[in-house]
């Protein structure tokens, strides 16, 4: 009965073991330390392939920092250093080359690369730098390039039915590129404030430095925004804009493109967004990505009441005099901000307020860059604001009302003040 036992747990043993094998963890990096890389399995079919990759015994190298990157001009040139350790505990014999990606990304020309290869021969536990230069013709294209160089012809699959990929290598990476020739001179991002019935300008500078003109189309892009109030969205209408743009930017020359908003009387007042792109094309650009000439509009609606706010404080009988500050700051409206004020005596009777004071403050840095502000030499002004001060002399004791009418102040701040004997 006990033979019996030990017999049952023999074959369990047997057909668990194959089916533990199927589905061991794949590492997902080549084996540069001296480890056996596995091969992805794909179920019983595949066990004898990740057996023999089990078995396989790489040499025991390693690279430093097995991944580089640099920019480089057509016509111009650059270097990199790889460091390469040998962990075995006898020499081993280099072979530098050049292996070309077959997965992805656009390979590297191997006519464009040279690697300093004097001594190939490492000894135990030594390490060496080897100097790998990447000449990029006058002729190339502008965009990325990657190749591997490998130091060994030891190669490793990952899954099955992929190319095989050396085990010790460093993966180079070339961004070609040029100047650019085309800039947007002017902000990018634009925030402003816009009276209902009213209209805003933005004026977009486009610079071309290039040898050739360079076209000219913009189109408006318009997106869902949140309104400031809860629970509500404003989608701002393509009839709000006006577009007038040139077809093309001349050579070494500067060109406006004007974009003004017009939002009704009738439009809700909010934030909105929108955005221009201008249908640049570069040619000192690869055609991967066009966010450079993509200018954000954001403008917030709003209306100008017809009756002026009103806040009620209390005067005692010591009071010597009565004060009303007012403090706005608005950095999106160019128009200046007044105030129209009178105060409401107990009495009823309205008296009219004596504006005694009016102040300016802002802030300056010289650690900050546009476009969060406005931007002279090394200093840049996050914006400003402005103070008004209104007083009473001798006012009344007992309940009195102030009557604020804003001009131009999409927001604002009160204080009042009561000087006391």
């Amino acid at each position: 009965m006990k033979l019996r036992n030990l017999l049952t747990v023999a074959l369990v043993a047997l057909l668990v073991a194959p089916a533990a094998a199927a589905y061991a963890p794949v590492d997902s990096t080549p084996a540069q330390q001296g480890e056996p890389a596995a091969l992805a399995t794909d179920g019983a079919a595949n066990d004898d392939a990740a057996a023999a990759s089990q078995e396989r015994n790489y040499t025991r190298l390693y690279i430093e920092e097995g991944y580089r990157s640099s920019e480089v001009k057509p016509g111009e040139s650059t270097t990199f250093n790889v460091t390469v350790g040998n962990s075995e505990d006898e020499t081993v014999e280099l072979d530098p080359h050049v292996v070309l990606p077959q997965v992805r990304g656009r390979p590297l020309a191997k006519s464009w690369v040279s690697i300093e290869s004097a001594d190939t021969t490492l000894e135990a536990g030594e390490e060496r730098t080897f100097t790998v230069t990447v000449a990029v013709p006058s002729d190339a294209d502008l965009g990325e390039y990657r190749a591997l160089v490998a130091f060994t012809n030891e190669t490793v699959t990952y899954r099955p039915g992929q190319p095989e990929r050396p085990v010790h290598a460093a993966t180079i990476n070339v961004d070609v590129f040029k100047e650019p020739t085309v800039r947007i001179s002017s902000d990018r991002y634009y925030h402003t404030q816009v009276q209902a019935g009213d209209d805003y300008t933005y004026e977009i500078e486009i610079e071309n430095t290039g040898e050739q003109a360079v076209p000219v189309n913009p189109t408006l892009e318009t997106q869902d925004t949140r309104r400031r109030y809860h629970g509500s969205e404003q989608t701002v209408e393509r009839s709000w804009f006006e577009i007038d743009a040139p077809s093309e930017v001349a050579p070494g020359e500067t060109a406006t493109v004007s974009v003004t908003v017009s939002p009704p009387e009738s439009a809700s007042v909010g934030d909105y967004n929108a955005e221009i792109d201008l249908g640049l094309q570069d040619p000192a650009r690869p055609d991967r990505g066009d966010y450079w000439q993509r200018v954000d509009l954001r403008f917030q609606v709003w209306a100008q009441p017809d009756d002026p706010f009103e806040t009620s404080f209390d005067v005692s009988e010591e009071a010597e005099s009565a004060s009303l500050t007012l403090s706005t700051a608005s950095p999106h409206n160019d128009r200046p901000a007044s105030f129209d004020v009178s105060f409401v005596a107990p009495n009823g009777t309205v008296v009219d307020a004596e504006r005694v004071r009016v102040s300016n403050d802002g802030h300056v840095s010289l650690g900050e860059d546009r476009p969060r502000g406005e931007s002279q030499g090394p200093y840049t002004s996050r914006g400003s604001q402005q103070e008004f001060v209104y007083r009473i002399d001798d006012p009344a004791a007992g309940q009195w009302t102030a009557r604020i009418m804003p001009e131009n102040a999409v927001d604002f701040r009160y204080e009042i003040t009561r000087d006391e004997d």
